[in-house]
């Protein structure tokens, strides 16, 4: 009886400290929310007010008449489009990389993770001229590339230990019944990562979307995505506060909801990831 009381105190403490832990983290986007409800009175009365007369106003002014819902749109292009092509060629690269091995292996994986490591500051500048020459400032082609070159190394490595853990006896007997290797690939190995591949995914679509040095200086008016274009809001005449958390509070929720549909496959791709084994 000792024993089981005992642990009830333990599992009562630590369900205690997630719940506040939850609770610090949750607050200052609830913070957030709220104040996309309020009006300009409101949100600068003090002492704060919690029980208020909610308003949509900030959400209407935002992305009807300065044009936000098409800077959302912008950003949902890109952030997709560059997480799939990502996955479309990391993915197929990390598997190569358990499955073929030469003596240039290691050097390039030495490459990649240089690459994912390099500040972003430090390629913002050739990457402008790059893309100026090329005629792709102000086109959603420039962002999603420079997106993938940071997504790709990511990938690549994350995949890799994911691959790793899957026996190549499985390739070996999948070759000996008569399956192709990308029949090997798409058949039996990929299922079997799916947790490790949706957390890749997320990850690279996080990284994209919240992106903003890359995006401010190689999109334009037209190609801006959520993050270059919130600043425009804070003005010589003031800052909209109101709007800023309105545009917050839509910009984040989507992520917010992907994640939490595909929660059970994140878990499982970075505890599936955790251990490698050769």
């Amino acid at each position: 009886m000792i024993n089981i009381r005992a642990r009830e105190i333990k599992n009562g403490l630590i369900f205690l400290i997630a719940l506040i832990i939850l609770a610090a983290m949750l607050i200052p986007y609830v913070w957030l929310a709220l104040t996309a409800l309020k009006n300009r009175v409101d949100i600068f009365s003090i002492p704060p007010k919690i029980f208020f007369y909610p308003t949509w106003s900030n959400f209407i002014v935002a992305f009807n008449e300065k044009g936000f819902l098409q800077n959302l749109r912008n950003s949902t292009i890109v952030a997709l489009s560059s997480t799939i092509i990502t996955l479309l060629g990391g993915v197929p690269a990390a598997y190569s990389l358990t499955r073929f091995h030469t003596r240039g292996n290691n050097l390039y994986l030495f490459f990649l993770l240089a690459a994912r490591l390099l500040p972003g500051i430090v390629l913002a500048v050739p990457l402008f001229i790059l893309f100026s020459k090329a005629k792709l400032i102000n086109n959603f082609a420039a962002v999603v590339l420079s997106h993938i070159t940071f997504n790709l190394p990511f990938a690549v490595w994350m995949m890799r230990s994911f691959f790793l853990e899957v026996p190549i006896a499985l390739d070996e007997a999948a070759t000996m019944d008569g399956c192709t290797p990308f029949g090997t690939f798409t058949k039996i190995v990929l299922p079997l990562v799916k947790g490790g591949l949706v957390a890749t995914g997320i990850f690279c679509l996080i990284n994209s979307w919240n992106e903003f040095l890359l995006a401010l200086i190689l999109t334009g008016r037209q190609t801006a995505t959520m993050p270059v274009a919130i600043p425009g809001l804070m003005t010589p005449l003031g800052t909209f506060w109101g709007q800023i958390a309105a545009v917050g509070t839509v910009t984040t929720l989507p992520v917010m909801i992907f994640a939490l549909i595909v929660q059970k496959y994140i878990v499982q791709g970075m505890t599936g990831g955790a251990i490698q084994g050769e």
